[in-house]
């Protein structure tokens, strides 16, 4: 009885909410675009923004006008909350959403509209950031069934000339049939454009002016981004887009330039840290003379600052407002023991500067942002900050947002990327970080092993340098928080079989980012793991095959793979022969070489033992869609490599 009345409740519910009048249908251009687009659950028939940029009364008046239409080929209602966001430099206005449902009235269609007539704003919770000006304006379309239609416009008006948008033509997981971007602007104000992505041959360019406002317009059909997949880059490497940003204005024969150029984006960014730590603080002079007391170089000096803001200043990101660019007082941040990135920026160059040693301010972009600062003049290019040195005429890059960071080593994320340092109010430089080598992040492991009837038991010792090193202390931290510590040796150590069961675990150097190598020592037994019959033993001395399930689906995967950064790894694994049998059968080498991956595979024997030594390498940070069958090819010789086994028959 109970189970009917809660029916009949929701049955209500559903009529009183929706309060359809007649029946509803599905439209022919539903089925036409289920054809069009068999793989999608909705399509957005039109997206449109229309900037509007103005400066009146000594004031910016920068609006854009947001629209999107959207249509659904099937029930789908568990998509019907959303959010539109915005920073503190932004504000939201005539925010209208409405669902739209086709009806049947006789021969006739017609649309029932249903309004959302309830949205919240809350503040925006991120996972790394623990306080942010980010707020979400929440609601939910109701009736999402088949062949209705979703509408949401809005006004959002920026307060910051600095802080435009890029506009990305494509949306997430969803095609876009009509996507159009404008902006308009009179002329003493000059605007500047760069397209970006992928298939941005695509994009119709339109320029046109009337009554002294220019317009550009760019224009797209048909547009589809596919969905993030593991370890794919950020969609502004292949998503089309375009950034606008302002040059300069004149007004009364009076030039203010903004962002025209990188220059120009600089001279802004120092105008947010000139000001900064202007004042002595006798607490880090006191410090600093501590730390640098018996060190003999420079170097050493740098290093010992270098890890006391690693081990005593914890990292905690602040995202709010212009607080999200402008470094705090290092006299704060040496007092509360935390900050974000730019607090940590600013102790390091005051430590640096007590110590009588070069510190500058470094604005750089993570592997997020695969943008140059020539060609995007605008924050858009960059979202993180660090300190740089220079030691024996080479730049140093100090990070400490990367707790287990090795002195002298940049972080995986700022690889390869542009550096701007500030070297004075009119100087800055572009500096290209370093990739470092793959040999620099090795994982070195050295086991002995026997036989004991079907079983292995052995000891080995595994070392990790480098990147191998940080990564595995992360890896180490997270397993301990979740009171997971023996499950984090199992899965860094398996050999052989899900049967591996590792013993007398001991290891060196977790979170002493002074030792320069990780170390585990441990001894271990595999049950089962070796084949027997008649007079013969079978042993596979790949006990570590961790790429055997890593070809790449070319049919399904439609985007690059990242590797976090470049490595080795070389195993050597030996088997002591039982007393009473010999070898009869020794795998021939095998190898594989590409410029950006490649392993070789060799097998010695001595008297009374057999080795295998594995030495792989991955010399690559972005994996291209291009090069996967090649991979494939890889991982293909590599799994063959695994099949081989060491035959032992007993020595009549």
């Amino acid at each position: 009885m109970k189970q009917i009345f809660l029916a009949f409740i929701v049955f209500v519910f559903f009529v009183n909410d929706y309060k359809f009048y007649g029946q509803t249908t599905v439209l022919p251009e539903v089925q036409n675009l289920k054809t069009q687009f068999p793989d999608s659950k909705q399509v957005m028939l039109e997206k449109s923004e229309h900037l509007n940029i103005a400066y009146q009364a000594g004031e910016w008046d920068i609006w854009s006008k947001i629209n999107e239409k959207t249509i659904y080929l099937s029930n789908q209602q568990r998509y019907a909350q959303q959010s539109v966001y915005l920073s503190g430099f932004d504000e939201i206005t005539q925010l209208e959403a409405k669902t739209l449902v086709p009806v049947k009235k006789g021969k006739k269609t017609e649309y029932q509209e249903f309004p959302v007539e309830k949205i919240e704003t809350k503040d925006v919770m991120m996972g790394n950031i623990f306080y942010s000006d980010y707020k979400e304006k929440k609601f939910s379309f109701p009736a999402l069934q088949e062949g209705a239609t979703t509408h949401l416009t809005y006004v959002q008006k920026t307060k910051e000339p600095h802080f435009l948008s890029a506009y990305y033509f494509s949306n997430y997981g969803t095609p876009v049939v009509s996507s159009v971007y404008s902006v308009s602007f009179p002329q003493n104000i000059e605007v500047s454009y760069v397209m970006l992505g992928e298939n941005t041959d695509k994009i119709k360019f339109e320029k046109t002016q009337a009554n002294g406002i220019f317009t550009y317009t760019w224009s797209a059909n048909n547009i589809e981004q596919p969905l993030p997949e593991d370890n794919s880059p950020s969609r502004s490497y292949y998503a089309p887009h375009v950034v606008v940003y302002i040059g300069k204005l004149t007004t009364d024969n009076q030039e203010q330039r903004i962002l025209g150029n990188t220059a120009d984006l600089y001279k802004w960014y120092y105008s947010l840290i000139q000001h900064i730590n202007q004042q002595p603080d006798e607490n880090i002079i006191q410090l600093v003379n501590q730390l640098t007391a018996t060190a003999l170089t420079d170097t050493e000096k740098v290093r010992n600052i270098y890890l006391w803001v690693q081990q005593n200043i914890k990292y905690v990101a602040f995202e709010d407002g212009l607080g999200g660019f402008v470094p705090r007082e290092a006299s704060d941040v040496f007092a509360k023991k935390y900050g974000d990135c730019k607090d940590m920026s600013s102790i390091l160059v005051k430590m640096l500067h007590a110590a009588g040693l070069p510190g500058y301010y470094t604005w750089i972009g993570s592997r997020d942002k695969p943008y140059s600062y020539k060609q995007v003049p605008t924050p858009v290019v960059d979202n993180h900050m660090i300190a740089t040195t220079k030691l024996n005429g080479e730049w140093v890059f100090l990070d400490a947002t990367g707790e287990y960071q090795p002195f002298g080593l940049p972080t995986s994320m700022i690889q390869g990327k542009e550096a701007m340092i500030g070297i004075d109010n009119n100087h800055f430089e572009i500096v290209v970080v370093p990739q470092a080598p793959p040999s620099y992040s090795a994982e070195t492991e050295n086991l002995t092993f026997t036989i004991n009837n079907r079983s292995i038991t052995g000891s080995g010792k595994i070392a990790y340098t480098g990147y191998k090193k940080v990564f595995a202390n992360y890896d180490k931290l997270k397993a301990d928080a979740a009171g997971k510590s023996n499950r984090f040796y199992i899965e860094y150590l398996r050999k052989g079989s899900n049967k591996f069961e590792p013993q007398n675990v001991q290891a060196t150097s977790f979170k002493d980012n002074n030792l320069p190598q990780l170390t585990i020592h441990y001894d271990f037994t595999v049950p089962d793991y070796v084949t027997q019959t008649n007079n013969r033993l079978y042993v596979n001395l790949h006990l570590n095959q961790k790429y055997r399930q890593s070809a790449i689906d070319i049919k399904e995967r439609k985007l690059d793979k990242t590797v976090e950064y470049q490595y080795t790894e070389n195993f050597t694994y030996t088997l002591l022969i039982p007393d009473g049998y010999k070898v009869e059968y020794l795998p021939p080498a095998m190898q594989y070489a590409d410029e950006e991956f490649g392993f070789t595979a060799n097998y010695t024997q001595n008297q009374n033992s057999v080795s295998l030594n594995l030495n792989l390498y991955i010399n690559h940070l972005l994996l291209k869609r291009n090069r996967f069958e090649e991979w494939n090819k890889f991982i293909d010789a590599l799994n063959e490599a695994y099949q081989e086994v060491v035959v032992l028959v007993k020595d009549n």
